[in-house]
């Protein structure tokens, strides 16, 4: 693996079109205590803000684009369908991949949007947690019924799409049955996710962070007015658990502590082995999702805990959007530079990024032991 970014080298990218979102999933980042937070801007990027920052060069060079938003649902982008057609248009060999909860407009739209796409290589990934009321615990303010109309209509006339299931107590219950309707319905696969959200009782410390309790494996859901409602727990079963739970409870388990095996851990960076970006709905470009959140800690999540800043520092010193600079630029600049640096720094204290290990480090991969291996229906 490479230490450093190279532009021409890279083939994916992560592509948040917007923070715009009509559910209210308890654990999202966006959420905290029943509301969205109040620093969090509400935007989307256009078709023409798209047509500015990716050229028809760029997009050319790149096998994947995810659209998969971190605060937002890319399809409550305004100009969704006519920034997917120009990114077809300048690479019709791209797999594009669309993250949603699918609970948006009528049949018609989605009808539109499977014979706009069936001829590309396109997988609208909806995200279904749970059959009837059971999906809307976890997925609030989303309706199930509507999703599974929109999901078979967008199916029927040619559409590729794959049921993700976010596994917890409340509905690990139910995975075999919705893997069931899934293949009736004719999705092409059935992907089971392992959240590593509860883990973060682990690490995060700073109060403005989440909506977490000390009590690790339930997360609370509040109503709008900052009252508990219920709660969301691990499952049971301990195929449905995240598996980089246990190098912390092993951690605990031996008394150490858990920022001395952050010092320790060597960083093997997802991006730079992929070759990928990630670039927010404010237009500015970053190795990878993570790395742009734990940049937000400070901006929308008001943080104030030093030993999850560094990032945000390193920020500072650069100007990060595409608005302003190529995205060649920002790939050579001081940045991405930088943090590639900050890897080998000896503590968290001194600089080491923390998200990147816990997200990069060695058997600390959470978010990428969250997704099993997709059940593949034959077609």
């Amino acid at each position: 693996m490479k230490n450093e970014f190279v532009y021409e080298e890279i083939r994916g990218l992560h592509l948040e079109l917007t923070t715009k979102c009509n559910a209210m999933c308890p654990m999202c980042n966006r959420n905290f205590k029943g509301k969205v937070r109040e620093a969090l801007p509400i935007l989307e990027l256009t078709l023409e803000d798209i047509k500015k920052i990716l050229s028809p060069e760029f997009l050319r060079q790149l096998k994947l684009i995810s659209l998969c938003g971190v605060y937002g649902d890319p399809l409550c982008n305004t100009h969704f369908k006519e920034i997917l057609k120009y990114l077809y248009i300048c690479n019709p060999y791209l797999d594009i991949d669309i993250y949603t909860n699918g609970d948006f407009y009528d049949e018609d739209w989605w009808k539109e949007l499977a014979l706009m796409v069936k001829d590309y290589n396109c997988t609208v990934i909806f995200g279904i947690d749970g059959i009837g009321k059971t999906h809307s615990l976890h997925r609030c303010n989303t309706n199930y019924d509507n999703i599974i109309a929109n999901a078979a209509m967008f199916i029927k006339n040619g559409g590729t799409a794959q049921w993700d299931y976010i596994v917890f107590k409340h509905n690990e219950h139910e995975v075999s049955k919705a893997r069931e309707i899934s293949e009736q319905l004719g999705f092409s696969s059935f992907q089971i996710k392992k959240t590593s959200r509860f883990l973060k009782n682990f690490y995060e410390m700073d109060p403005n962070l989440d909506s977490t309790i000390l009590e690790y494996g339930k997360h609370p859901v509040y109503d709008f007015k900052g009252n508990i409602k219920y709660y969301l727990e691990l499952p049971e079963n301990q195929l449905y658990r995240n598996i980089t739970e246990k190098v912390y409870l092993d951690i605990l388990e031996k008394k150490d502590n858990i920022s001395d095996y952050f010092n320790l851990n060597k960083i093997y960076c997802e991006a730079l082995k992929t070759k990928g970006l990630f670039i927010s709905a404010q237009g500015e470009v970053f190795p990878c999702c993570s790395v742009y959140q734990q940049v937000c800690y400070k901006l929308i999540h008001d943080v104030s805990d030093p030993l999850e800043l560094n990032e945000y520092y390193l920020y500072l010193k650069d100007d990060l959007s595409a608005f302003h600079k190529s995205i060649k630029e920002i790939v050579n600049g001081e940045f991405f530079n930088s943090l590639v640096d900050s890897f080998s720094i000896s503590s968290i204290e001194d600089g080491k990024p923390k998200c990147c290990v816990r997200t990069c480090g060695k058997n600390l991969e959470a978010h990428k032991n969250g997704h099993t291996t997709s059940i593949k229906y034959r077609g």
